[in-house]
Protein backbone atom coordinates (compact mmCIF):
# COMPACT_ATOMS: atom_id res chain seq x y z
CA UNK A 1 0.00 0.00 0.00
CA UNK A 2 1.72 3.66 -1.14
CA UNK A 3 2.79 5.74 1.47
CA UNK A 4 1.96 9.47 2.31
CA UNK A 5 5.63 10.51 3.52
CA UNK A 6 6.92 12.92 1.30
CA UNK A 7 10.68 12.20 2.17
CA UNK A 8 9.54 9.18 0.38
CA UNK A 9 8.31 10.64 -2.60
CA UNK A 10 10.16 9.30 -5.72
CA UNK A 11 11.96 11.84 -7.79
CA UNK A 12 12.17 11.06 -11.90
CA UNK A 13 15.34 12.50 -13.61
CA UNK A 14 14.91 15.71 -15.60
CA UNK A 15 15.92 13.63 -18.76
CA UNK A 16 13.34 10.22 -18.30
CA UNK A 17 10.48 13.18 -17.70
CA UNK A 18 11.08 14.18 -20.91
CA UNK A 19 11.63 11.60 -22.97
CA UNK A 20 9.35 8.79 -21.02
CA UNK A 21 5.62 9.31 -21.06
CA UNK A 22 4.46 5.88 -19.06
CA UNK A 23 7.08 5.98 -16.25
CA UNK A 24 5.73 3.41 -13.84
CA UNK A 25 7.39 3.59 -10.29
CA UNK A 26 7.04 0.70 -7.63
CA UNK A 27 4.71 3.05 -5.71
CA UNK A 28 2.53 3.24 -8.77
CA UNK A 29 2.71 -0.47 -9.46
CA UNK A 30 1.77 -1.70 -5.74
CA UNK A 31 -0.99 1.13 -5.27
CA UNK A 32 -4.77 -0.13 -4.31
CA UNK A 33 -6.75 1.35 -6.98
CA UNK A 34 -10.28 1.75 -7.13
CA UNK A 35 -11.55 -0.78 -8.88
CA UNK A 36 -11.67 -5.37 -9.16
CA UNK A 37 -8.79 -5.24 -12.72
CA UNK A 38 -11.57 -6.72 -14.79
CA UNK A 39 -13.18 -5.46 -18.09
CA UNK A 40 -16.74 -5.00 -16.30
CA UNK A 41 -14.86 -3.43 -13.38
CA UNK A 42 -11.33 -2.12 -14.18
CA UNK A 43 -8.91 0.08 -12.16
CA UNK A 44 -9.40 3.67 -11.60
CA UNK A 45 -6.18 5.24 -12.88
CA UNK A 46 -5.36 8.84 -11.20
CA UNK A 47 -2.51 10.13 -9.82
CA UNK A 48 -1.31 9.65 -6.84
CA UNK A 49 -0.47 12.27 -3.57
CA UNK A 50 2.89 13.16 -4.06
CA UNK A 51 2.94 11.52 -7.95
CA UNK A 52 6.32 13.33 -9.64
CA UNK A 53 4.48 13.06 -12.68
CA UNK A 54 1.43 14.71 -12.01
CA UNK A 55 1.42 18.45 -13.59
CA UNK A 56 -0.97 20.00 -11.00
CA UNK A 57 1.99 18.79 -8.24
CA UNK A 58 4.86 20.34 -9.59
CA UNK A 59 6.46 22.80 -7.34
CA UNK A 60 5.76 26.61 -7.85
CA UNK A 61 9.20 27.52 -9.04
CA UNK A 62 8.92 24.48 -11.46
CA UNK A 63 5.15 25.67 -13.16
CA UNK A 64 6.59 29.40 -13.58
CA UNK A 65 9.85 28.01 -14.97
CA UNK A 66 7.43 26.03 -17.49
CA UNK A 67 5.30 29.22 -17.91
CA UNK A 68 8.31 31.21 -19.34
CA UNK A 69 9.24 28.63 -21.37
CA UNK A 70 5.76 27.97 -23.15
CA UNK A 71 5.89 31.70 -22.89
CA UNK A 72 8.92 32.15 -24.88
CA UNK A 73 8.03 29.60 -27.68
CA UNK A 74 4.92 31.43 -28.09
CA UNK A 75 6.49 34.81 -28.57
CA UNK A 76 9.05 33.52 -30.81
CA UNK A 77 6.51 32.97 -33.18
CA UNK A 78 3.66 35.92 -32.28
CA UNK A 79 7.14 37.86 -33.51
CA UNK A 80 7.91 36.36 -36.81
CA UNK A 81 3.83 37.09 -37.40
CA UNK A 82 5.09 40.79 -37.41
CA UNK A 83 8.87 41.46 -38.13
CA UNK A 84 8.42 40.58 -41.65
CA UNK A 85 6.84 43.59 -42.46
CA UNK A 86 9.89 45.36 -41.55
CA UNK A 87 11.55 44.14 -44.77
CA UNK A 88 8.55 44.10 -46.48
CA UNK A 89 10.24 47.50 -49.34
CA UNK A 90 13.79 45.47 -49.37
CA UNK A 91 11.89 42.04 -50.66
CA UNK A 92 9.88 43.89 -53.28
CA UNK A 93 13.21 45.38 -54.71
CA UNK A 94 15.29 42.44 -54.11
CA UNK A 95 12.74 40.07 -55.51
CA UNK A 96 11.10 42.71 -58.25
CA UNK A 97 7.83 42.43 -56.86
CA UNK A 98 5.54 44.84 -55.75
CA UNK A 99 5.06 46.24 -52.38
CA UNK A 100 1.45 44.52 -52.53
CA UNK A 101 2.48 41.09 -53.62
CA UNK A 102 5.21 41.04 -51.34
CA UNK A 103 2.72 42.21 -48.29
CA UNK A 104 1.53 38.69 -48.86
CA UNK A 105 4.31 37.29 -46.75
CA UNK A 106 2.57 38.71 -43.83
CA UNK A 107 -0.97 37.41 -44.90
CA UNK A 108 -0.13 34.15 -45.55
CA UNK A 109 1.62 33.77 -42.32
CA UNK A 110 -1.97 34.43 -40.48
CA UNK A 111 -3.46 32.12 -42.53
CA UNK A 112 -1.24 29.64 -41.66
CA UNK A 113 -2.51 30.14 -37.92
CA UNK A 114 -5.50 29.73 -39.08
CA UNK A 115 -4.74 26.13 -40.78
CA UNK A 116 -2.07 24.50 -38.56
CA UNK A 117 -4.00 24.59 -35.01
CA UNK A 118 -7.01 22.86 -36.82
CA UNK A 119 -4.60 20.23 -36.55
CA UNK A 120 -2.32 20.47 -33.97
CA UNK A 121 -4.65 20.92 -31.09
CA UNK A 122 -6.91 17.84 -31.80
CA UNK A 123 -3.51 16.01 -32.54
CA UNK A 124 -1.95 17.34 -28.84
CA UNK A 125 -5.26 15.95 -27.60
CA UNK A 126 -4.72 12.50 -29.16
CA UNK A 127 -0.86 12.22 -28.68
CA UNK A 128 0.23 14.34 -26.17
CA UNK A 129 1.40 18.10 -26.15
CA UNK A 130 5.17 17.72 -25.90
CA UNK A 131 5.18 15.57 -29.03
CA UNK A 132 3.37 17.56 -31.45
CA UNK A 133 5.40 20.63 -29.86
CA UNK A 134 8.74 19.45 -30.65
CA UNK A 135 7.82 17.86 -34.03
CA UNK A 136 6.15 20.64 -35.43
CA UNK A 137 8.24 23.72 -34.16
CA UNK A 138 11.39 21.08 -35.61
CA UNK A 139 9.86 22.00 -39.12
CA UNK A 140 9.27 25.68 -38.46
CA UNK A 141 13.04 26.11 -38.09
CA UNK A 142 13.59 24.24 -41.43
CA UNK A 143 11.25 26.57 -43.08
CA UNK A 144 12.35 29.73 -41.12
CA UNK A 145 16.29 28.69 -42.32
CA UNK A 146 14.83 27.87 -45.83
CA UNK A 147 13.42 31.49 -46.59
CA UNK A 148 17.23 33.14 -45.86
CA UNK A 149 18.14 31.55 -48.85
CA UNK A 150 14.55 32.52 -50.91
CA UNK A 151 15.38 32.96 -54.97
CA UNK A 152 12.18 34.18 -55.68
CA UNK A 153 9.15 35.88 -53.94
CA UNK A 154 6.87 32.64 -54.68
CA UNK A 155 9.03 30.44 -52.71
CA UNK A 156 9.06 33.14 -50.07
CA UNK A 157 5.30 33.29 -49.72
CA UNK A 158 4.85 29.06 -49.64
CA UNK A 159 7.51 29.18 -47.12
CA UNK A 160 5.91 31.87 -44.78
CA UNK A 161 2.60 30.14 -45.58
CA UNK A 162 3.91 26.66 -44.00
CA UNK A 163 6.09 28.22 -41.46
CA UNK A 164 3.25 30.09 -39.96
CA UNK A 165 1.26 26.72 -40.28
CA UNK A 166 3.89 24.83 -38.49
CA UNK A 167 4.57 27.57 -35.87
CA UNK A 168 0.71 28.09 -34.95
CA UNK A 169 1.16 24.75 -32.97
CA UNK A 170 3.04 26.61 -30.19
CA UNK A 171 0.10 28.95 -29.84
CA UNK A 172 -2.55 26.21 -29.03
CA UNK A 173 -0.11 23.82 -27.14
CA UNK A 174 1.60 26.48 -24.72
CA UNK A 175 -1.32 28.07 -23.87
CA UNK A 176 -2.91 24.47 -22.85
CA UNK A 177 0.23 23.78 -20.69
CA UNK A 178 -0.70 26.38 -18.67
CA UNK A 179 -4.00 25.26 -18.13
CA UNK A 180 -2.30 22.01 -17.48
CA UNK A 181 -0.10 22.62 -14.94
CA UNK A 182 -1.50 25.76 -12.82
CA UNK A 183 -4.70 24.96 -10.68
CA UNK A 184 -7.46 27.97 -10.93
CA UNK A 185 -6.53 30.03 -8.06
CA UNK A 186 -2.88 30.59 -9.77
CA UNK A 187 -3.79 29.88 -13.31
CA UNK A 188 -5.18 33.90 -13.59
CA UNK A 189 -1.80 35.37 -12.83
CA UNK A 190 -0.32 33.16 -15.51
CA UNK A 191 -2.47 33.10 -18.20
CA UNK A 192 -2.42 36.97 -17.84
CA UNK A 193 1.56 36.75 -18.30
CA UNK A 194 0.98 34.24 -21.36
CA UNK A 195 -1.84 35.75 -22.90
CA UNK A 196 0.67 39.38 -23.34
CA UNK A 197 2.87 37.40 -25.79
CA UNK A 198 0.93 37.34 -29.04
CA UNK A 199 -0.29 40.76 -28.15
CA UNK A 200 3.37 42.06 -27.12
CA UNK A 201 5.40 40.38 -29.62
CA UNK A 202 4.30 41.85 -33.05
CA UNK A 203 4.17 45.29 -31.61
CA UNK A 204 8.22 44.57 -30.73
CA UNK A 205 8.32 42.82 -34.19
CA UNK A 206 8.41 45.72 -36.64
CA UNK A 207 10.53 47.72 -34.61
CA UNK A 208 13.24 44.89 -34.85
CA UNK A 209 12.41 43.88 -38.46
CA UNK A 210 12.38 47.58 -39.64
CA UNK A 211 16.09 48.04 -38.28
CA UNK A 212 17.61 44.90 -39.05
CA UNK A 213 16.79 44.96 -42.71
CA UNK A 214 17.65 48.57 -43.35
CA UNK A 215 21.15 47.76 -41.55
CA UNK A 216 22.04 44.40 -43.04
CA UNK A 217 19.35 43.48 -45.41
CA UNK A 218 16.47 41.51 -45.26
CA UNK A 219 17.47 38.14 -45.37
CA UNK A 220 19.34 38.78 -42.04
CA UNK A 221 15.98 39.67 -40.97
CA UNK A 222 14.65 36.26 -41.88
CA UNK A 223 18.23 34.66 -40.44
CA UNK A 224 17.09 36.83 -36.91
CA UNK A 225 13.86 34.93 -37.28
CA UNK A 226 14.89 31.57 -38.01
CA UNK A 227 17.77 31.93 -34.95
CA UNK A 228 14.71 32.40 -32.24
CA UNK A 229 12.76 29.68 -34.03
CA UNK A 230 16.03 27.35 -33.34
CA UNK A 231 15.75 28.54 -29.92
CA UNK A 232 12.32 28.39 -29.23
CA UNK A 233 12.97 24.44 -30.58
CA UNK A 234 15.76 23.71 -27.85
CA UNK A 235 13.69 25.25 -25.17
CA UNK A 236 10.45 23.03 -26.37
CA UNK A 237 12.79 19.79 -26.53
CA UNK A 238 14.66 20.00 -23.36
CA UNK A 239 12.19 22.40 -21.07
CA UNK A 240 9.02 21.45 -21.41
CA UNK A 241 7.64 17.91 -20.07
CA UNK A 242 4.54 16.11 -21.65
CA UNK A 243 1.78 17.89 -19.09
CA UNK A 244 -1.79 16.73 -20.90
CA UNK A 245 -2.72 14.68 -17.96
CA UNK A 246 -5.94 12.73 -19.58
CA UNK A 247 -2.88 11.86 -21.91
CA UNK A 248 -0.32 10.73 -19.25
CA UNK A 249 -2.81 8.52 -17.32
CA UNK A 250 -4.06 7.01 -20.31
CA UNK A 251 -0.39 5.90 -21.13
CA UNK A 252 -0.09 5.14 -17.43
CA UNK A 253 -3.17 2.45 -17.77
CA UNK A 254 -1.96 0.62 -20.29
CA UNK A 255 1.70 0.69 -19.31
CA UNK A 256 -0.10 -0.73 -16.22
CA UNK A 257 -2.46 -3.50 -18.31
CA UNK A 258 0.88 -5.04 -20.11
CA UNK A 259 2.51 -5.30 -16.57
CA UNK A 260 -0.67 -6.73 -14.69
CA UNK A 261 -2.22 -8.61 -17.07
CA UNK A 262 -5.70 -6.76 -15.61
CA UNK A 263 -7.46 -4.48 -16.73
CA UNK A 264 -6.85 -0.28 -15.99
CA UNK A 265 -8.56 2.79 -17.04
CA UNK A 266 -7.77 6.53 -16.52
CA UNK A 267 -10.13 8.46 -14.34
CA UNK A 268 -10.91 11.04 -16.98
CA UNK A 269 -11.68 8.28 -19.54
CA UNK A 270 -13.63 6.71 -17.08
CA UNK A 271 -15.17 10.22 -15.99
CA UNK A 272 -16.39 10.52 -19.95
CA UNK A 273 -17.53 7.07 -20.35
CA UNK A 274 -14.43 5.56 -21.60
CA UNK A 275 -14.10 1.55 -21.96
CA UNK A 276 -10.62 -0.65 -21.61
CA UNK A 277 -9.04 -3.59 -24.01
CA UNK A 278 -6.78 -5.32 -22.64
CA UNK A 279 -4.34 -3.16 -23.88
CA UNK A 280 -5.87 -0.34 -21.10
CA UNK A 281 -8.06 2.88 -21.98
CA UNK A 282 -9.91 3.00 -25.09
CA UNK A 283 -9.14 6.21 -26.70
CA UNK A 284 -11.28 8.35 -29.07
CA UNK A 285 -10.37 8.66 -32.65
CA UNK A 286 -7.71 10.55 -34.37
CA UNK A 287 -11.02 11.80 -36.45
CA UNK A 288 -12.99 12.59 -33.75
CA UNK A 289 -10.36 15.21 -32.21
CA UNK A 290 -9.48 16.25 -35.33
CA UNK A 291 -13.29 17.48 -35.82
CA UNK A 292 -13.87 18.83 -32.26
CA UNK A 293 -12.86 22.22 -32.75
CA UNK A 294 -15.42 22.13 -35.79
CA UNK A 295 -17.79 20.97 -33.29
CA UNK A 296 -17.24 23.12 -30.54
CA UNK A 297 -17.38 26.67 -32.85
CA UNK A 298 -20.49 24.78 -34.61
CA UNK A 299 -22.17 23.91 -30.77
CA UNK A 300 -20.96 26.03 -28.16
CA UNK A 301 -22.20 29.15 -28.78
CA UNK A 302 -19.78 30.56 -25.30
CA UNK A 303 -16.57 29.36 -27.76
CA UNK A 304 -17.91 30.76 -30.77
CA UNK A 305 -19.22 34.12 -29.55
CA UNK A 306 -16.29 34.30 -27.18
CA UNK A 307 -13.47 33.93 -30.27
CA UNK A 308 -15.51 36.15 -32.02
CA UNK A 309 -14.83 39.06 -29.98
CA UNK A 310 -10.87 37.95 -29.12
CA UNK A 311 -10.77 37.55 -33.56
CA UNK A 312 -12.60 41.47 -33.41
CA UNK A 313 -10.42 42.68 -31.05
CA UNK A 314 -6.97 40.85 -32.77
CA UNK A 315 -8.05 42.11 -36.04
CA UNK A 316 -8.38 45.48 -34.84
CA UNK A 317 -4.85 45.38 -33.15
CA UNK A 318 -3.26 44.39 -36.42
CA UNK A 319 -5.37 47.45 -38.04
CA UNK A 320 -3.84 49.76 -35.77
CA UNK A 321 -0.05 48.21 -36.83
CA UNK A 322 -1.31 49.94 -40.27
CA UNK A 323 -3.12 52.69 -39.46
CA UNK A 324 -1.49 54.40 -36.64
CA UNK A 325 1.74 55.32 -38.67
CA UNK A 326 -0.15 56.50 -41.73
CA UNK A 327 -2.03 58.70 -38.63
CA UNK A 328 1.17 60.13 -37.28
CA UNK A 329 3.22 60.53 -40.57
CA UNK A 330 0.47 62.18 -42.76
CA UNK A 331 -1.99 63.89 -40.10
CA UNK A 332 0.29 64.39 -37.44
CA UNK A 333 3.19 65.32 -39.36
CA UNK A 334 5.86 63.12 -37.61
CA UNK A 335 8.66 61.88 -39.78
CA UNK A 336 8.42 58.27 -41.18
CA UNK A 337 11.36 56.46 -39.47
CA UNK A 338 9.67 57.57 -36.22
CA UNK A 339 6.24 56.65 -36.82
CA UNK A 340 6.58 53.13 -34.86
CA UNK A 341 6.53 55.16 -31.83
CA UNK A 342 3.04 55.59 -31.66
CA UNK A 343 2.56 52.10 -30.35
CA UNK A 344 4.31 53.97 -27.28
CA UNK A 345 0.74 54.13 -25.18
CA UNK A 346 -0.82 50.96 -26.38
CA UNK A 347 2.63 49.06 -24.51
CA UNK A 348 2.23 51.45 -21.52
CA UNK A 349 -1.52 50.05 -21.43
CA UNK A 350 -0.25 46.82 -22.10
CA UNK A 351 1.94 46.92 -19.40
CA UNK A 352 -0.96 48.72 -16.93
CA UNK A 353 -2.92 45.53 -17.48
CA UNK A 354 -0.34 43.39 -16.09
CA UNK A 355 -0.66 45.19 -12.66
CA UNK A 356 -4.58 45.45 -12.17
CA UNK A 357 -4.23 41.07 -13.50
CA UNK A 358 -2.36 40.73 -10.72
CA UNK A 359 -5.19 42.66 -8.55
CA UNK A 360 -7.49 40.72 -9.96
CA UNK A 361 -5.98 37.13 -9.30
CA UNK A 362 -6.09 38.17 -6.17
CA UNK A 363 -9.75 38.95 -6.17
CA UNK A 364 -10.21 35.27 -7.57
CA UNK A 365 -8.12 33.64 -4.70
CA UNK A 366 -9.99 35.64 -2.41
CA UNK A 367 -13.34 34.19 -3.93
CA UNK A 368 -12.07 30.73 -3.32
CA UNK A 369 -11.30 31.10 0.07
CA UNK A 370 -14.34 32.26 0.86
CA UNK A 371 -15.64 29.19 -0.40
CA UNK A 372 -13.93 26.98 1.43
CA UNK A 373 -12.36 24.65 -1.03
CA UNK A 374 -15.18 24.53 -3.41
CA UNK A 375 -14.53 25.53 -7.00
CA UNK A 376 -15.04 28.96 -8.22
CA UNK A 377 -17.42 28.96 -11.08
CA UNK A 378 -15.88 30.15 -14.37
CA UNK A 379 -18.07 33.27 -14.75
CA UNK A 380 -15.53 34.35 -11.82
CA UNK A 381 -13.17 35.26 -14.47
CA UNK A 382 -15.22 37.60 -16.67
CA UNK A 383 -15.24 40.93 -14.57
CA UNK A 384 -11.87 42.07 -16.15
CA UNK A 385 -13.04 40.93 -19.55
CA UNK A 386 -16.00 43.26 -19.32
CA UNK A 387 -14.09 46.07 -18.25
CA UNK A 388 -11.31 45.36 -20.74
CA UNK A 389 -14.43 45.89 -23.54
CA UNK A 390 -15.26 49.33 -22.31
CA UNK A 391 -11.89 50.53 -21.90
CA UNK A 392 -11.06 49.57 -25.90
CA UNK A 393 -14.51 51.09 -27.13
CA UNK A 394 -13.03 54.14 -25.03
CA UNK A 395 -9.62 54.20 -26.26
CA UNK A 396 -11.06 53.46 -30.13
CA UNK A 397 -13.35 56.62 -29.97
CA UNK A 398 -11.02 58.84 -28.26
CA UNK A 399 -8.23 57.54 -31.17
CA UNK A 400 -10.85 58.63 -33.76
CA UNK A 401 -11.63 62.00 -32.42
CA UNK A 402 -8.16 63.38 -31.87
CA UNK A 403 -6.66 61.74 -35.14
CA UNK A 404 -6.66 65.24 -36.43
CA UNK A 405 -4.29 68.17 -36.70
CA UNK A 406 -4.24 71.19 -34.52
CA UNK A 407 -4.20 68.64 -31.44
CA UNK A 408 -0.74 67.68 -29.55
CA UNK A 409 0.17 64.45 -30.70
CA UNK A 410 0.44 63.21 -27.04
CA UNK A 411 -3.47 63.38 -27.05
CA UNK A 412 -4.36 60.95 -29.07
CA UNK A 413 -1.10 58.64 -28.29
CA UNK A 414 -2.97 58.50 -24.98
CA UNK A 415 -5.58 56.78 -26.40
CA UNK A 416 -3.48 53.74 -26.71
CA UNK A 417 -3.68 53.45 -23.24
CA UNK A 418 -7.08 52.27 -22.43
CA UNK A 419 -6.77 50.66 -25.72
CA UNK A 420 -4.02 48.25 -24.50
CA UNK A 421 -4.99 47.87 -21.29
CA UNK A 422 -8.43 47.03 -22.58
CA UNK A 423 -7.11 44.23 -25.37
CA UNK A 424 -4.91 42.49 -23.05
CA UNK A 425 -8.01 42.04 -20.66
CA UNK A 426 -10.91 40.77 -22.90
CA UNK A 427 -8.00 38.18 -24.07
CA UNK A 428 -7.25 37.05 -20.36
CA UNK A 429 -10.13 37.34 -19.47
CA UNK A 430 -12.21 35.19 -22.24
CA UNK A 431 -9.01 32.74 -22.21
CA UNK A 432 -9.33 32.23 -18.39
CA UNK A 433 -13.05 31.37 -18.89
CA UNK A 434 -12.62 28.99 -21.65
CA UNK A 435 -10.43 27.20 -19.87
CA UNK A 436 -11.94 26.52 -16.78
CA UNK A 437 -15.09 25.93 -18.75
CA UNK A 438 -14.05 23.22 -20.61
CA UNK A 439 -11.06 21.85 -19.23
CA UNK A 440 -10.17 18.82 -20.85
CA UNK A 441 -10.97 20.25 -24.21
CA UNK A 442 -9.18 23.13 -23.51
CA UNK A 443 -6.96 22.84 -26.60
CA UNK A 444 -9.67 22.84 -29.07
CA UNK A 445 -11.30 25.57 -27.61
CA UNK A 446 -8.08 27.44 -27.71
CA UNK A 447 -7.85 26.72 -31.51
CA UNK A 448 -11.45 27.89 -32.40
CA UNK A 449 -10.22 31.49 -30.98
CA UNK A 450 -6.96 31.44 -32.62
CA UNK A 451 -8.43 30.95 -36.02
CA UNK A 452 -10.46 33.75 -35.90
CA UNK A 453 -8.19 35.65 -34.36
CA UNK A 454 -5.74 35.02 -37.11
CA UNK A 455 -8.07 35.42 -39.83
CA UNK A 456 -9.47 38.70 -39.02
CA UNK A 457 -5.24 40.08 -38.22
CA UNK A 458 -4.73 38.89 -41.69
CA UNK A 459 -7.64 40.68 -43.58
CA UNK A 460 -8.29 43.92 -41.25
CA UNK A 461 -5.01 45.16 -42.12
CA UNK A 462 -5.61 45.04 -46.15
CA UNK A 463 -8.37 47.73 -45.96
CA UNK A 464 -6.96 50.47 -44.22
CA UNK A 465 -5.64 52.19 -47.06
CA UNK A 466 -8.74 52.00 -48.90
CA UNK A 467 -10.85 53.05 -45.92
CA UNK A 468 -8.62 56.22 -45.41
CA UNK A 469 -9.10 56.86 -48.77
CA UNK A 470 -12.75 56.22 -49.45
CA UNK A 471 -14.14 57.05 -45.72
CA UNK A 472 -11.37 59.25 -44.13
CA UNK A 473 -9.59 58.72 -41.04
CA UNK A 474 -12.59 59.44 -38.39
CA UNK A 475 -15.04 56.64 -39.80
CA UNK A 476 -11.71 54.43 -40.73
CA UNK A 477 -10.83 54.06 -37.10
CA UNK A 478 -14.89 54.65 -35.78
CA UNK A 479 -16.00 50.74 -37.79
CA UNK A 480 -13.27 49.01 -35.30
CA UNK A 481 -14.59 50.61 -32.40
CA UNK A 482 -18.43 50.20 -33.48
CA UNK A 483 -17.42 46.24 -34.08
CA UNK A 484 -16.15 46.28 -30.63
CA UNK A 485 -18.98 47.77 -29.33
CA UNK A 486 -21.48 45.54 -30.86
CA UNK A 487 -19.10 42.33 -28.70
CA UNK A 488 -19.12 44.17 -25.47
CA UNK A 489 -22.34 42.69 -23.95
CA UNK A 490 -21.18 39.32 -24.55
CA UNK A 491 -18.95 38.82 -21.71
CA UNK A 492 -21.77 40.08 -19.37
CA UNK A 493 -23.94 38.09 -20.96
CA UNK A 494 -22.21 34.86 -19.72
CA UNK A 495 -21.13 36.35 -16.28
CA UNK A 496 -25.64 36.61 -15.43
CA UNK A 497 -26.39 33.13 -17.40
CA UNK A 498 -23.11 31.71 -17.96
CA UNK A 499 -24.13 28.31 -15.56
CA UNK A 500 -27.43 28.06 -17.79
CA UNK A 501 -25.78 28.06 -20.77
CA UNK A 502 -23.03 25.87 -19.85
CA UNK A 503 -25.69 23.41 -18.53
CA UNK A 504 -27.28 23.25 -22.14
CA UNK A 505 -23.92 22.63 -23.95
CA UNK A 506 -23.05 19.56 -24.85
CA UNK A 507 -18.93 19.78 -24.48
CA UNK A 508 -18.96 22.35 -21.28
CA UNK A 509 -21.46 19.96 -19.01
CA UNK A 510 -19.17 16.79 -20.71
CA UNK A 511 -16.14 18.60 -19.24
CA UNK A 512 -17.65 19.62 -16.08
CA UNK A 513 -18.85 16.09 -15.32
CA UNK A 514 -14.97 14.70 -15.99
CA UNK A 515 -13.51 17.46 -13.25
CA UNK A 516 -16.38 16.63 -11.17
CA UNK A 517 -15.78 12.86 -11.41
CA UNK A 518 -11.53 13.52 -10.96
CA UNK A 519 -12.29 15.06 -7.97
CA UNK A 520 -14.75 12.42 -6.86
CA UNK A 521 -11.97 9.88 -7.08
CA UNK A 522 -9.47 11.63 -5.20
CA UNK A 523 -11.88 11.90 -1.97
CA UNK A 524 -12.80 8.28 -2.91
CA UNK A 525 -8.66 7.84 -2.65
CA UNK A 526 -7.79 9.58 0.08
CA UNK A 527 -8.93 7.32 2.89
CA UNK A 528 -6.49 4.83 1.11
CA UNK A 529 -3.61 6.77 1.63
CA UNK A 530 -3.86 7.64 5.34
Amino acid sequence: MATTDRSRRTRIPWFRMLTIRDIITARMLEHNYVGSGTQDDPYIVMFLEDDPRDPMGFSLWLRWVLCIAAGYVTFSVAFLSSAYSGSIRDISQDLNASPESATLGLSLFLLGFVLGPLVWAPSSEAFGRQAILVSTTAVHVVLNIAACFSPTLAILLVLRLLSGAFGAATLTNSGAVIADIFPPRQRGLAITVYALVPLFAPVLGPMVGTYVSGVWGWRWSMALMALMSATALVVAAFVLPETYAPFLLDKRARRLARLTGEHYVSAMAAAAGGSTKRGGTQRPSFATTLSRPFLLAANEPIISLLALYQAVVFGTLYFMFAALPSVYTDILGWPREQSGLSFLGVVVGMLLSVVFAIWDNTRYVRTLERLKGSAAPPETRLPACCLGGVCIVVGLLWCAWTARRGLPWLVNMASGVPFGFGIVLVTIGSTNYLVDAYTIYAASALTVCICGRAVWGAVFPLFVRSMFTSLGVWWSLAIPAVLSLICLPFPFVFYRFGPEIRARCKYAGAAHKAVQRARQQVDEETPLLD
